[in-house]
Parts: structure tokens; sequence; C-alpha cells
């Protein structure tokens, strides 16, 4: 048979016609007539198989697709899935097989003819597959934290990591503890990534729990009581505990006492623990209500106890105190005393209750005696006071009949007095009182002096003797009275003080309040001045009390005041001083009087004169000192002018002052204001001129006259005196000159030019 023909009939084996036809074929007979015409007539297609991921973990999905199966075709793969792709999830290497079909009829037949044209084939590998079976622990107790899970793998490729609960994969730890029940996620991972899950269930037994039945005691505090407790649950082999003392293997406890709560405790096989708080019962305790009444008076037996009674079981019995009982609920004939009551009920259970019968608060009185005062010798009275008893008191005296409800006694002498106080309740107190005859009353005074002068610091304690009574009202006359006997806030003065006792009776007295800080100025340290007229004096004033910061005022017998108003004053002249002072607070003292003195007389002002022109001369012939003023400058000394007489070198005003052998000087002259003439005279009379004007070491002069005459030249200083003399002989016109000038010193100078009844000044620097 064709090659051909055996793949083709191959392929169609799952139609019975067309298997029929390649039967046929193969064994060399003749094709039936009716199945000419269904022979397939399309041609073997190549059809390829391609897989998404070839090597999977198992159970991860992978895609495979068929491709080349013509159009009109339908790829049918060896899953039963349909389709050119398809998705598959193995678990163990498998191969997939895809067939390419074509359907198609006959001119003779309507049946659809299916025709394979192609296969192909696609593996997918698996790896070596995780098993993954987690086994557990149950917890010891309901709800306990100590079950276990333990993560049990084989398999898969390389190391093995291990999961719990969504936590962080690891490759050591395959148990988990310290679980309660539930249900639990594990995963287990390979080296090549593959992961398998699964869940696990940690279980639990059931919870321990029991049924207790309390049983009241018989009395309310009694030690009858008794509980039965019956365990369930947990594990079984349970032990019962009370308040957790020693175990038992049954839950029967007696001998409790009532009105007590105690603790049950079971446990079991696992040591689970049930417990619950148990209160032991019994009957409704009694109800014990008791009203007293009181005695009348302090120390009567008139009292009396009621009692009135609930709960317990049955009827009642009475006692009272170790009296015996009794069924009536009153006691009377009672004295004030606390008593026990016992009330005891049909099953012998006893209540008790501690009552107090009372008494009135024994009638006391007291009193206050006004003794005999100033107001004349029936001036005495008594005042009583009651404490305790029952209600009004009604007051008399012993030697009187009638009573009376005033507490108060007047016009009472000399005397001893007795006076009965009665209560509602006719119980009585005595009380036995004298009126005496008191002593005058005076008061006296000792002050506290203020800290200033304006200060109401100041203060006058007053103590009295005499009197009425404790009482005392004090006063600064014309102001309100106190109670306190010191009057505080008095400023420096003299105040005059009452005091009246209880009773009215009064005295005065007149105190001085001081002043504590009182100013006291003295004189200090006193320098007199040196010099008639000087001002080098010094004066010093000291001072006492008074606060600080002090004023200091000097005043001169001008009345001018001295600056720095301070306790110590420099640069005085002789005289007298007035110095008051006043501290912060304003206060002052008396004025002292300090007197300056000259310890050595000045001399007299000297006079001074102009004569010629150019020179001045003082009336003085020793001591002598030139100053000279300018518009430029304040007065100063000439330079070496001390003798008596002076050639002015500039214009200004010249002054002299006279120093004698101590030292004083003597006022300053009257001033001479001189005028120098112009640098250069006139050219019709006489001109000269220095050139240069400073001078360093040669005198240059150029001189013009009309008038024929010799020239004489002296170069003064200061003091007037010649340093330097020159002569020219006589000419006319105009001429040079010059001189060496060594050893004349830096300074200024007149250069004084003669020529006959001609003269000419000129102010000449010398550098």
């Amino acid at each position: 048979m064709d090659n051909r023909l055996r793949t083709r009939c191959s392929s169609f084996l799952h139609n019975s016609k067309v298997f029929l036809i390649c039967i046929c074929v193969f064994i060399g007979l003749a094709v039936p007539a009716w199945a000419k015409n269904i022979v397939p007539t399309h041609a073997p297609t190549v059809l390829t198989v391609s897989v998404s991921s070839a090597s999977v973990c198992a159970g991860t999905k992978t895609d495979l697709t068929a491709s080349g199966c013509p159009a009109n075709g339908s790829v049918r793969w060896s899953t039963t899935q349909t389709g050119t792709t398809i998705t598959v999830v193995p678990v163990q290497t498998t191969t997939y097989t895809a067939i390419c079909e074509v359907t198609s009829t006959t001119a003779t037949s309507t049946t659809g003819i299916i025709t394979v044209v192609g296969t192909a084939t696609g593996t997918v590998q698996v790896y070596t597959p995780i098993i993954l079976s987690p086994t557990s622990l149950s917890t010891l107790c309901n709800g306990s934290k100590d079950g276990q899970v333990a993560i049990n793998a084989i398999g898969g490729t390389g190391l093995l990591q291990y999961q719990f609960e969504g936590q962080g994969f690891q490759t050591k730890n395959t148990t988990f503890g310290n679980l309660v029940a539930g249900t639990y996620t594990v995963a287990v991972k390979d080296a090549l990534g593959c992961t398998v899950q699964a869940t696990v269930d940690v279980k639990q037994p059931p919870a321990l729990v029991a049924v207790i039945t309390p049983i009241a005691s018989k009395c309310t505090g009694g030690t009858d009581g008794a509980l039965i407790a019956v365990a369930s649950g947990g594990v079984g082999d349970y032990r019962y505990f009370l308040d957790y003392g020693t175990p038992q293997l049954t839950g029967t406890f007696i001998n409790l006492k009532s009105n007590t709560t105690y603790i049950v405790a079971i446990t079991d096989k696992n040591s689970c623990i049930f417990s619950q708080p148990v209160p032991i019962g019994s009957p409704t305790g009694f109800d014990i209500k008791v009203a007293t009444k009181p005695t009348r008076c302090a120390g009567s037996a008139d009292g009396s106890v009621t009692i009135a009674a609930a709960g317990g079981v049955g009827a009642y019995q009475y006692q009272l105190g170790t009296g015996a009982f009794q069924t009536g609920a009153q006691f009377t004939g009672l004295a004030a005393n606390s008593y026990e009551v016992i009330v005891k009920d049909g099953n012998g259970c006893q209540g008790k209750q501690t009552v107090v019968v009372g008494q009135p608060a024994k009638l006391q009185l007291t009193t206050a005696a006004v003794p005999v005062n100033c107001f004349g010798p029936t001036s005495g009275s008594i005042t009583v006071t009651p404490t305790g008893g029952t209600g009004t008191v009604q007051y008399q005296l012993a030697t009187s009949k009638t009573p009376q409800s005033s507490n108060v006694f007047m016009g009472l002498t000399v005397g001893e007095y007795t006076i009965i106080g009665t209560d509602a309740n006719v119980c009585t107190s005595l009380v036995s009182v004298t009126i005496v005859k008191a002593e005058p009353l005076k008061v006296q005074a000792v002050s506290t002096a203020a800290t200033c002068c304006v200060c109401p610091t100041g203060a006058v304690k007053l103590t009295t003797t005499g009197g009425t009574g404790t009482g005392r009202q004090y006063q600064v006359i014309g102001q309100p009275y106190q109670e306190n006997s010191q009057i505080n806030g008095l400023r420096p003065n003299t105040y005059r003080f009452r005091v009246t006792d209880e009773v009215g009776c009064t005295d005065s007295i007149a105190a001085v309040v001081t002043d504590g800080m009182a100013l006291t100025l003295s004189t200090g340290k006193i320098k007199d001045a040196t010099c008639s007229g000087g001002k080098d004096g010094e004066a010093t004033v000291q001072i006492a009390g008074g606060t600080k910061p002090f004023v200091y005022y000097w005043a001169t017998e001008r009345q001018d005041t001295l600056k720095p108003l301070s306790a110590t004053q420099t640069t005085l002249s002789e005289g007298t001083y007035t110095v008051s002072v006043v501290d912060s607070n304003r206060c002052s003292t008396t004025t002292v009087f300090v007197s300056i003195k000259a310890q050595f007389p000045a001399p007299f002002k000297p006079t001074i004169t102009q004569t010629g022109s150019s020179t001045l001369v003082v009336d003085q012939a020793a001591g002598i000192q030139w100053y000279v003023r300018t518009s430029s400058s304040p007065g100063h000394p000439v330079t070496n002018a001390t003798g008596s007489t002076l050639v002015p070198f500039e214009s200004g005003q010249y002054y002299a002052i006279v120093t004698n052998a101590t030292g004083c000087s003597s006022p300053p002259s009257d001033a001479i204001n001189f005028i120098l003439t112009a640098l250069a005279e006139p050219f019709s009379v006489l001109s000269v001129r220095v050139l240069p004007n400073p001078v360093i070491d040669r005198l240059r002069v150029e001189i013009e006259q009309v008038e024929r005459s010799a020239l004489t030249f002296q170069l003064l200083d200061a003091s007037g005196r010649a340093v330097r003399q020159y002569e020219l002989p006589a000419f006319t016109g105009k001429k040079q000159a010059e001189w060496a000038l060594s050893g004349v010193a830096t300074g200024s100078y007149l250069l004084k030019v003669n020529a006959e009844s001609r003269q000419s000044l000129i102010r000449v620097l010398v550098e």
C-alpha cells in the first residue's frame, strides 16, 4: 500500500467510513462505488506546538499554542480541550498532542467528513513536586496558647524553606508553638521557588466547667454552710480546691462561714484550671432598731429602752445586758449608761446591738462679777451663764424667794452671793460669787519711735492697772476706739490717749512719738584756702540718722547754692557757708555754718602802664608773670615774661599777676589793649621786610628809605630782651642785609628797627 494512503488511513481512524475505505485499500480490494465520492482530498499540513513555559513547578499554569492548522480547520487536544491555545496545570511531566481537523461534505452526502490534516506534540517538564504533610498538637486546655504545628515536607529541588501564617520563609524552624486553637496556613518553597501551601487545624479540649450548688448556714454569721461542685469538660481526672487550699477528689465542702465568698477551683489531667467565686448565704439577718429615752436629770435613773426587731425565724425574746430574756420589748428605770441588747429568734440565732441611754448635760452655772467701780457703791453686778440642763433656766439669789428669767443681777454692793439655777426638768445647780471693789483704772504708755520724720511707723503701747474686767478699749483721743492695746501708724508728734474698761471707767495719758532716725548734722574736716581770694579750700559735713540717699545744700554768703549736692565741697574760697541736709524721706535737720579762712594774704592787685609806643611797665618788682589774651584764645602766660617791663610782640590784651613767696597770687591787673604796628612802614618813610618769614638759620632783610640815615636792628624775645643786635651805615634807597642766627632758639620774636626818629616792628618766627 502506498505510504501516503497509510498515513491518511491512520489519521482517519476515528471515522468508520473512512476507516473501511482505508482497510480496503490496505488489503488491495476494490473500493466500493459509494465510497469513491468521500475519499478526502485534503493534503496533510505541518502542525507545530509551542509551550510558554517548558519547565514549571507542579500545579503551575502554562500555555500551549498550536500553529499551522488551516483557517477552515480546528485544533483538538489530547486533554479534550479545543482551540489553538490552551492552558494546562500539570503536576508531573506530561506530553500534550494537538490534532488539526478539517470538516468537509460531498455532492452525495450532507454529512460532514472530518479529516485529520496534521498532528503535533508539546511536552511540559514538571520539577520534582513538593509533598507537604503538616501535623499539629492540640492545646492542653481550652483557650490556652500551647498548641503546635509541625511542617513536614519532602521532594522539591534543593534546600526547602518553610512559612507559617504568611510570615517570612525560614530554613531551620519547622515547628511553631504557643498557638491557640484554630486553622493555620503553612507553605513550603524549594530552591527553584516552587511553593506548595496547605492548612492545618490546631484543636483544643472542651472547656472545663462546673455546676456549683451553695448551701446557706442556719444563722447569720454561722459556720455550718456548705457547697457541692460537679466538674465537666476538660480531659477528666478532676481535683477540687477551696480557696486554693489542699486538693480533694470530691467537690463537697462543709463547715463554711455564712456571708463569706469562697473561691472554688477545679483542675483536670492537663492541669487546666477553672475557678469561680461562690458566696455562702444565710437567713435574713436581724434588723434591730432601738429607741431610748434619756434620764430627766444628770445622775437620775428614769431612762428607758424600747426594741423593735425584724429578720431571723420565729418569735423573738429580748435581753438587756446580763439580765434574763423576756418577751417584752421595753426596759425602764435605767440610769445613763451603755447597754448590750440581745434578740433571739425561734432557731436560737441571736442578734446584738449596743445602745446608750443618755442624760442631759449637768446644769452648771458660771458667773462673771462686775466689781463696785467708779460709778458708785451699788455699781456691782453678776452675770450668770448656764451650760447643760434642759430648756429655759430660771435664776434667783439665795436671799430672795422670787426667781427671775434674766441672768443678770444689778445694783449689788461689795459682798458674797449664792445663785440658784433651775431648768425646765426642775434640775438645779448652785454657784457662789464674791463682788469686790475695783482699783481705779490707770494707764501707762511706752512709745516706739517712727523710722523717719514723716513716716507713720511709730507706735504707742498702752498698759493698764486696776479697772473692771479684762476687756479694754483704746483710742487716740478724737479717733475711734480699738481693742488692740498698741496703736500703730503714728508719725512723730505728741498724742493724747484714752483707755476705757468694761464698765466705762476711763483714764488718759499723753505720749510723744519721736523720730528714731532723726537727722543730726555736724562739721567735719575743714581745709582753709591757701591764699586770700583763692579757691582751694575744702570742707566736709557729717550726718547721723536719716535714710539714704541724702541731698546736701551748701549756700554761699550771696545765697548761691553750690554743686555737687554732696557732703564734701572743694574749690572753696574764704567765707561762711550755710549747710542743710534732706534725706530720701524729705526729712531735714538744723543748719550748720562752715567757715573757710585764708592761710596767707595775697599780694595787692598790680598796675601796669605803657611807656612810649611799645613798652609796658608793672608797678611791682618781684613774682611777676605777664599774660596776653587775644580774640582767638583765652589768656595765657607770655614765655619768659617775668620782668617789670614787657615789649609786646603781638596785638592783644596784656595783664600781669604777682605771686609772693607763700605762693599766693594777686588778682590780675587791669588789661592794656596793645595793637602792634603794621608789618611794613609806608614807602615814603621806612619799609622793612623779612624774607623769608619764618626764618631757619639766617635773617635776611630788605630795607628801603627816602631819607638818609643809619639803622639799628634788635631781635627781642618775649620778655623784651635783645638776643641779637645789628647796624647798617647811613644810606638812601633800597638795601639788603643778612645775618647768621646760630644759637637763637626757635620761637616768636620782634625785630625792632630804628632810623633816628623812625621805627618799625616786625614779628619774626624762628624755626
